[in-house]
């Protein structure tokens, strides 16, 4: 069994949801799963875990600034242990996306100077009924020129969750004792 820290920042609620599953799926392998919303307070440090997954929405082109600050905090730390990183964002739901849209992870990974074990993009979600008048306006606009739906009288969800599954499973990976006593 390992101790797994996955801290996450979400503002619409998907981010939030992607970590929670992963942490479902993680936990049904015998994981012991900490969970931490780091927008609700700072993320424990990661000494205490085999394994640190941190997750992001990305709003305005940018990952959240409280993961940002924890990994400027902890880099020297995380760079012992294996981490991963997702990334929650509408460009990952267009066709072709490929796996880092709009080079969001090239870009952070390059301005943190630190680049995690492994990474991902998600596709997120569009809530057009919890956004206020001018963000779902916004949000329309941006998802007509992206080839997404435009109906704003519900909610859409675009996260792939067979690609939640085979990421967590890609993370119960790096804990394995084998990999651990490689590491030492």
């Amino acid at each position: 069994m390992s101790h797994i820290l996955i801290a996450y920042s979400s503002h619409y609620g998907q981010t939030q949801k992607i970590a929670l599953r992963m942490a479902e799926l993680l936990r049904k392998e015998h994981h012991e799963v900490a969970l931490a919303d780091a927008r609700a307070t700072e993320p424990p440090p990661p000494e205490s875990y085999d394994l640190v997954v941190l997750g992001s929405r990305v709003e305005a082109g940018r990952h959240a600034s409280e993961i940002l600050a924890y990994i400027r905090m902890h880099r020297e730390q995380l760079g012992k242990i294996p981490t991963a990183f997702f990334s929650v964002s509408m460009a990952a739901a267009r066709p072709g996306a490929g796996p880092d849209p709009d080079a969001y992870l090239e870009a952070t990974f390059h301005d943190l100077g630190w680049t995690p074990t492994c990474s991902v993009a998600f596709a997120g979600g569009l809530p057009y009924r919890r956004y206020g008048w001018f963000i779902r306006f916004l949000m329309k606009r941006i998802s007509r020129s992206a080839g997404n739906t435009t109906d704003t009288s519900r909610n859409h969800e675009m996260t792939d969750w067979d690609a939640v599954r085979r990421f967590s499973e890609e993370l119960a990976s790096l804990t394995r004792p084998e990999r651990a006593a490689s590491r030492r």
